[in-house]
């Protein structure tokens, strides 16, 4: 398989790994209970943070990063404007990085991020990333090898506006893409199709049936077995077969399918106007078949009209705030789309590029048309997320919870002691089961909870060197199979942790790092 090779592509393809973990601190709530999340912050920190949560839990992730023009005013810019991209490529591929050219920081921007949306990816899930000429190559091969060329699924084309006529070449770039990979061969996209036509007729009053044309476009010569004269044995009358397009059954099994009422001949119904057999599906069997995707069909890569253009999406942000507050946004209905082929009424949605928030007012507004329950995670770099990409969210109706990407959790791999002693809590919690962190009332206040019958246990006040010993075991009251109790250190010998089924974990040393 081809691969790309660029200026500092050796210190990116395994940085994932090194990005340290920050907490995500809770801001704000609005609209009440509700799993949307906002989060302000480098989308790296963010996406590392979203892991023990949401690791293979994602069903839909779409991005829209910068295009690499040459002329936008991205924080990663071609001309490194932004102290924060200075400061993240001298500390991953250090000052070689000064010398790079636009192409080679983009990649390694780039990069890492797609690694850890991987990561987020459900095994059913897939990835849409929006791009135009200027990368779309460079991001197709980074793509193959991060996601796997097996997984490419498609190449979208979208007509972002109508042919401008003063431009290079007389030429307009009127279309941008729209690359599509899945996790795996799971991922399964559909669109809602036109309604099928079902008959309850009354030799079968209960079971609902459609038909279809008995013909395929194979030829005698390519089907033998299928090319042969069909007799309907209830009058003797003849079909015989065309050899450029022959019957899709063979003469071998006519008898099966006709025994099971399968085959229709002119003049089995009157309000059926056909002049040859014709081959009948019983919905029953489409439903077993389509399962969930019963009423869809396959996805085109020719996206609709209706999916809007550039000018769509500014008439829509200016009319929620009453003035152009963004340049260039993508119209919710396009974003609807995608969303609405690849998710199912109960999937996350992961924007990492959040802009000014059009992937969550396509998942709200889908979510008001089929009934579903999806939930989005928006994360923004800019400080635009609150004045914006929230309030967007606000205007249209929706709730979620504000965060600000905080601190690491680990300095010089020791606990950072500004984060609060909670954090930290839950940090163990739901890196340890994987599940959200509430805090309980228990035994103790060291008592995270119990997941698949195994408690856990925090003993840890930043202050005090704690020791799992006899006095802190008269505490637990709690009845589980299994115990996981973390402590600086353990007065207790092996063989009764053993019997007693109690596992000691050092801090900070046995933390689980992601």
């Amino acid at each position: 398989m081809p691969t790309l090779n660029w200026m500092g592509k050796d210190k990116v393809v395994t940085y994932d790994q090194n990005v340290p973990f920050h907490v995500l601190n809770h801001v704000y709530n609005f609209g009440g209970d509700t799993e949307n999340k906002i989060i302000h912050g480098d989308n790296l920190l963010a996406l590392k943070s979203l892991l023990p949560l949401y690791e293979g839990k994602v069903k839909c992730i779409y991005i829209d990063p910068p295009y690499n023009t040459g002329n936008e005013g991205w924080v990663y810019n071609d001309n490194v404007n932004d102290p924060r991209i200075k400061k993240w490529l001298g500390q991953v591929v250090g000052r070689e990085g000064e010398d790079f050219s636009r192409h080679d920081k983009w990649l390694c921007m780039m990069y890492p991020r797609l690694k850890l949306l991987k990561r987020l990816l459900a095994d059913d899930g897939a990835i849409f990333i929006s791009i135009d000429d200027n990368e779309v190559a460079n991001l197709k091969l980074i793509c193959d090898e991060i996601f796997g060329s097996q997984n490419f699924v498609a190449t979208f084309s979208w007509r972002k506006r109508t042919a401008k006529s003063d431009v290079p070449h007389g030429i307009s770039q009127d279309c941008e893409y729209i690359l599509c990979y899945a996790k795996s061969y799971l991922f399964q996209g559909a669109v809602k199709g036109k309604e099928r036509k079902y008959f309850l007729t009354e030799d079968f009053p209960n079971r609902a049936w459609r038909f279809h044309d008995l013909t395929k476009q194979t030829t005698a010569s390519e089907r033998p077995n299928s090319f042969f004269k069909i007799v309907n044995p209830k009058n003797g009358k003849e079909y015989p077969a065309n050899p450029n397009s022959t019957w899709r059954i063979t003469k071998e099994t006519f008898q099966k399918y006709y025994d099971e009422d399968r085959i229709i001949f002119p003049g089995d119904y009157d309000f059926l106007k056909i002049s040859k057999p014709v081959l009948r599906y019983w919905k029953e069997d489409d439903i077993k078949k389509a399962g969930k995707n019963f009423g869809m069909v396959a996805a085109s890569t020719y996206l609709p009209a209706e999916v809007g253009m550039t000018q769509d999406g500014t008439k829509e942000i200016t009319e929620i705030f009453g003035e152009k507050k963004f340049n260039f946004p993508k119209p919710s209905s396009l974003i609807r789309h995608i969303v609405a082929m690849s998710t199912d009424k109960n999937s996350i949605v992961l924007d990492s590029f959040a802009g000014s928030g059009t992937t969550a007012h396509a998942v709200i507004n889908l979510n008001r048309e089929d009934g579903g329950t999806r939930k989005f995670i928006l994360v923004e770099m800019e400080d635009y997320a609150e004045n914006i990409t929230a309030e967007r969210v606000r205007r249209v109706g929706g709730s979620f919870d504000f965060y600000e990407v905080g601190e690491e959790i680990f300095i010089d791999d020791e606990l950072n002691e500004n984060i609060p002693l909670e954090k930290i809590r839950e940090y163990n919690w739901t890196t340890d089961t994987r599940t959200k962190y509430v805090k309980r009332g228990g035994d103790c206040e060291e008592f995270l909870g119990v997941h698949r019958d195994i408690a856990y246990y925090f003993h840890y006040d930043g202050e005090t060197t704690t020791t799992l010993d006899n006095n802190f075991l008269a505490q637990i009251k709690t009845r589980a199979s299994g115990y996981v109790i973390y402590a600086e250190s353990c007065a207790i010998d092996e063989e009764f942790l053993l019997k007693h089924h109690i596992e000691f974990r050092k801090i900070p040393r046995d933390i689980y790092t992601i």
